[in-house]
């Protein structure tokens, strides 16, 4: 793979600039080779990875791991302890 695509797969922020200093070429050349590279759809499109865990609102969000230790009941066992912790309302997030 070319430099320039290595480099634009790491950190696709870069400037052409910083980019042509880094593989010894000039900003043109870099830019030329960036334009081709999209025109020919070996870039496909940039993309932002996000770190959730620092971007989330302060809603008051709580999240609690539960650990439930239990005795089945006679003739239930754990299957109707199970619907019952499963029927109290939880809100999920993806």
């Amino acid at each position: 793979m070319d430099e320039i695509l290595e480099i634009l797969e790491k950190d696709a922020r870069l400037t052409p600039e910083e980019i042509g200093k880094m593989v010894g070429k000039s900003t043109q050349t870099v830019k030329g080779a960036i334009k081709k590279y999209e025109k020919d759809g070996v870039i496909l499109k940039y993309k932002t990875i996000i770190n959730k865990e620092l971007a989330k609102e302060e809603k008051g969000d709580v999240r609690a791991l539960i650990e439930v230790r239990l005795t089945p009941q006679k003739n239930v066992g754990f299957d109707h302890i199970a619907e019952r912790i499963y029927q109290f309302p939880a809100k999920r997030r993806l």
